[in-house]
């Protein structure tokens, strides 16, 4: 598939209409704003249990 735009409006696409579900690819789940320091780390260091870190931030 190729990349930049074209890429991520398929990807969208493919969540809106139920055939893909991103919840699966995500592995780590950090909530606040002053997480998102760990969050870049585990992605820096990539253990092998990584696939998707995601900080959630509530308003």
């Amino acid at each position: 598939m190729p990349g930049g735009r074209l890429r991520m409006e398929k990807l969208v696409s493919l969540m809106l209409t139920g055939r893909l579900d991103p919840s699966k690819l995500i592995t780590h789940r950090f909530e606040g704003i002053d997480k998102i320091e760990p969050a870049l780390m585990l992605m820096k260091d990539k253990p092998r249990d990584v696939i998707k870190p995601v900080v959630t931030i509530k308003y």
